[in-house]
């Protein structure tokens, strides 16, 4: 959890686990070269909450301990359990980030965990909600895990250290309130043991959890691809359906958690409907919380987050008439954030006609005098066509996307490179042969899009 010489930030609440923490961090502290710090948090719901800052700011001070006080703003968040968790969270990692704290120490103890593993199995979590608590996450640590609340409570006795009681922990009001009170006490009249057998199959389900997770990671080097931002997941459906379900099912929590900042909305029946995705015949849709949608599209799974919804459709950008003379440039911002480039070149001055005809992926260049009307940039319309070979033949712009298999939720944002209503190039795609340079080729329109696009280049 920690080295000597490390720094430390402890979140001590004043409650019995958070001092019973503190004074074993203080030992600590003296033996192995530690730099121990102290935040705490005031929610400012209870009128006693002032006194309970002021006891762990007198224990600090009487130690020269560093404390950090943070308050949150009376009605800046609701009182509900999960949003003074998060606001909490956030105050912390702030003192830790500003003061140079290199871990956090959280005192959760065994019962602590059995209510999370409990609480999680209600919701509907799979195997990973069944880790509860875990000892160590990232920068966080939670040094009194091993303890139940009789032994904090023992320890706290014999060593004549004060605290103070939450009484919101009293009551019924919240769902973790009633598991502690009911569920719990009704398993220790089962079993005495049952909390410390609920944190054993907590620290199995973890050991399972990393053996799922290697597994997950080869397959996903084999199945999974994604986007530069990592928005956008594509997975291979055929080899994603021969895997055991587990490694599935934590292949697409690896993936959603990727895009969330925690998984608490995330349940089973939601990862399983992802997981349905993957032997569905037809294509298919499951939205998630948090703007996550997740597509079988052909022969993949796509899962998308809200930053990764496609661009809404526009009206053509401004027709492009002005490029008469050889030398030309226009510049173009395109609704996606692409920058387009349109020059005029001469196709004598250029030479050998075939280093003319090749380019890559997003340069296109096209016989600029077989182009009959202005130059536009629009999404796609109702009756656009492409010409798809040298005879002139031509394909509804609708059939060619649904034919070369592309996501119809992306159709409408592939912006086109348009003559009137005829299309030149779907880019990142493909272009039309209507316009392509031959040896009669004069005036040469060169197209280059910088940024990312997505498709393939088929033509």
């Amino acid at each position: 959890m920690i080295t000597d010489g490390e720094s430390l930030l402890a979140a001590v609440s004043g409650g019995a686990d958070s001092m019973c923490m503190l004074d074993l961090f203080i030992r600590y502290a003296a033996e192995h070269n530690l730099r121990l710090g102290v935040v705490h948090v005031d929610h400012g719901f209870r009128a006693e909450s002032a006194s309970e800052a002021e006891y762990v700011e007198s224990i600090c001070r009487e130690r020269s301990i560093p404390f950090y006080l943070r308050r949150i703003e009376p009605g800046s968040i609701s009182h509900a359990e999960e949003a003074a968790r998060d606001k909490r969270y956030k105050l912390i990692n702030e003192v830790a980030d500003e003061n140079g704290y290199a871990k956090v120490a959280l005192a959760h103890n065994a019962r602590d965990r059995a209510e999370t593993v409990l609480f999680n199995m209600f919701r509907g979590s799979g195997i990973s909600g069944m880790t509860g608590i875990r000892p160590v996450r990232e920068m966080y640590i939670r040094p009194i895990l091993c303890l139940d609340r009789d032994e904090i409570e023992d320890y706290l006795s014999e060593k004549g250290i004060a605290y103070c009681t939450d009484v919101t922990n009293l009551g019924d009001d919240y769902a973790r309130n009633r598991i502690r009170h009911h569920v719990i006490s009704e398993a220790e009249a089962v079993n005495a043991g049952s909390v410390r057998h609920m944190n054993d199959l907590a620290d199995d389900a973890e050991e399972i959890c990393l053996f799922l997770r290697e597994l997950a990671s080869e397959a996903c080097e084999k199945l999974v691809t994604h986007d530069e931002d990592m928005r956008e997941y594509r997975i291979a459906a055929a080899g994603f359906k021969e895997l055991r379900p587990f490694v599935r099912v934590e292949i697409l929590r690896e993936i959603i958690m990727r895009m969330t900042p925690h998984l608490k909305d995330i349940t089973r029946d939601h990862i399983l409907s992802i997981d349905g995705l993957a032997g569905r015949e037809t294509n298919g849709r499951v939205d998630l919380p948090y703007g996550i949608r997740a597509y079988r599209e052909y022969d993949h799974i796509s899962i998308t987050s809200a930053s990764a919804s496609p661009a809404r459709e526009t009206e053509a950008q401004p027709e492009i008439d002005d490029l008469r003379d050889i030398g030309d440039v226009t510049n173009i911002l395109l609704d996606n954030g692409s920058m387009m480039t349109l020059s005029l070149i001469s196709a004598a001055d250029a030479g050998d006609m075939s280093g003319l005809k090749s380019a890559d992926k997003y340069t296109k260049r096209f016989d600029y005098d077989k182009i009959d009307k202005p130059v536009g940039i629009r999404s796609r319309r109702t009756g656009d066509r492409i010409v798809i070979d040298e005879d002139g033949h031509e394909k509804k712009l609708s059939r060619y996307m649904i034919e070369s298999k592309i996501p119809e939720r992306l159709r409408d944002s592939i912006p086109l490179l348009t003559s009137g209503s005829s299309v030149i190039w779907i880019i990142g795609y493909r272009d039309s042969c209507a316009y392509r340079i031959d040896e009669t080729s004069r005036r040469i329109l060169e197209v280059t899009v910088k940024n990312k696009l997505k498709g393939e280049n088929d033509g």
